[in-house]
């Protein structure tokens, strides 16, 4: 007995050792090697990008005439890249340079426009032409200035100016759908979703027209004798109009068709005039907004199945005020709505909902984020009188009660070590679902 309890503790112990070995010998090899040369580029400005979705990896790949930073404290300029949505359906992308050090005081924007469907190829070769352009000011207060070479293509002595007529009068058109499904030997899920839109902006005005619908099919075996089958299904119209009235006033209107199986509508039909006061002038919208939207309306509801109130249809008069604030700057982000629907009913109706999101740099390599979405939810004028079964309930069928309803995320990120980060390597990067 004593001999095999030896055994065991002699096993254990070398499963013990090899586990160390294959551990921690590859990381001494690694950090025991003096090969590696830290790339610092002599003479070149230290830059900080701050960009939330931008290929960082290509741009210290192909922009080798500089010292890519890890936090911005470090830099000797900031590129700070802000984004809006166009009308066209592409994106605007701005661009704000600040210098520190040796550039305190230098300034530069640039902007970049995407267009609808552009490649990932061009957008970020777009991007870091639009990042070496506004970067060219500093490179001439660099002691990289004297290296400089120019050169224009294209450029020709009394060359005609392009001259593009669009034919399409600023209209946009999309229209999208998918569907997809999971399963397995006792249960299996189909989702599916279409939509279309259309609209045309400009700086006077904003017009959108639209329709998308969405739903699923469910099925789950529950014994050999037992499966249970169900489905939703939600549509919908959308249509509204905005006319600017000066640069922080626009007026309009909203108005919009819904139904749903699981909110038990089978039509809901809005129409409000609206009107929209921004802080801010709105060729600043890329940087900041503040922004106070009031509507007031008619909605006109009919139900699936008779409400607990003992409708079948019903009509309200409602209005809603909404304030929306946007900020990014050199210390993180900020993006704020809080809004609320009042109806002019007996019952008194009304909801309120928040929707916070931050990414705030606390300090050095310290980023904190925070998301929610925060409601008080007194307006389910449309539930079911009957009882909803214990299915429904659980596949997500129908609605229930609640007085509120929420989501939250928040998380911290730090990160510290060398300054510098411009070696590009992709060894061994592969999918996490294969690790």
């Amino acid at each position: 007995m004593l001999m095999q309890k030896c055994k065991i503790c002699f096993n254990t112990s070398i499963i013990k050792t090899w586990l160390i070995f294959v551990f921690f010998l590859p990381q001494t090899i690694l950090f025991a090697q003096t090969g590696d040369t830290l790339i610092v580029r002599n003479g070149a400005p230290k830059v900080f990008v701050k960009c939330t979705d931008c290929d960082m990896e290509y741009f210290k790949n192909e922009i080798g005439f500089l010292n890519f930073v890890r936090d911005m404290r470090l830099a000797d300029i900031v590129v700070l890249i802000r984004d809006i949505n166009t009308g066209n359906g592409g994106t605007e992308y701005s661009l704000d340079f600040n210098g520190n050090n040796i550039y305190k005081g230098i300034e530069v924007t640039e902007k970049f426009n995407s267009v609808p469907n552009m490649s990932n190829a061009d957008l970020r070769l777009g991007l870091k032409n639009a990042i070496t352009k506004g970067l060219l000011v500093y490179l001439l207060k660099s002691p990289l200035a004297d290296k400089i070479i120019y050169s224009i293509d294209g450029l020709e002595k009394n060359g005609q100016s392009d001259k593009v007529k669009d034919k399409w009068n600023l209209w946009l058109f999309n229209i999208n759908g998918n569907i997809s499904g999971n399963g397995q030997e006792y249960s299996k899920t189909l989702f599916y979703n279409s939509s279309f839109s259309s609209n045309r902006t400009s700086n006077k005005n904003r017009f959108e027209f639209g329709f998308f619908q969405y739903g699923n099919l469910q099925q789950y075996k529950i014994d050999d004798s037992t499966t249970i089958k169900s489905g939703a299904n939600s549509y919908g119209l959308f249509n509204f109009n905005a006319l600017s009235v000066g640069k922080k006033i626009a007026v309009g209107y909203f108005s919009t068709y819904f139904s749903s199986t699981i909110q038990n509508l089978v039509n809901s039909t809005s129409f409000y005039p609206a009107i929209e006061y921004n802080f801010f002038p709105y060729e600043e919208a890329t940087r900041r907004q503040l922004r106070l939207n009031y509507r007031i309306g008619l909605r006109y509801v009919d139900f699936y199945d008779e409400t607990y109130l003992n409708k079948f249809n019903d009509l309200y008069f409602l209005h809603s005020l909404v304030l929306s604030f946007k900020q990014v700057e050199e210390w993180g982000s900020v993006d704020c709505d809080i809004g609320t629907f009042q109806y002019f009913s007996k019952e008194k109706f009304y909801r309120v909902n928040i929707s916070p999101s931050f990414s705030l740099n606390i300090a050095k390599g310290l980023i904190w984020s925070f998301s929610g979405d925060f409601s008080v939810v007194k307006d389910q004028y449309y539930l079911r009188k009957d009882e909803v079964s214990s299915e429904d309930i659980l596949l997500g069928q129908a609605q229930l009660k609640s007085n509120f309803s929420y989501g939250i995320y928040t998380g911290i990120s730090f990160s510290f070590g060398s300054i510098y980060n411009n070696v590009v390597n992709v060894r061994f990067n592969m999918n996490e679902n294969n690790w």
